[in-house]
């Protein structure tokens, strides 16, 4: 797995965090809740 693309993940109910590499994380492992990525967007 590359860190460049590595991309951290957070749950929005249990605040779960979780590395992933080039995947798209919809639910939580933990709660089943939804996960979205931590890093902020600018415009």
């Amino acid at each position: 797995m590359s860190l460049a693309n590595a991309r951290e993940y957070e749950c929005v109910r249990c605040g779960f965090r979780e590395v992933a590499d080039d995947a798209l994380l919809s639910t939580c492992r933990r709660c089943g809740s939804e996960m979205r990525n931590v890093e902020r967007v600018c415009d």
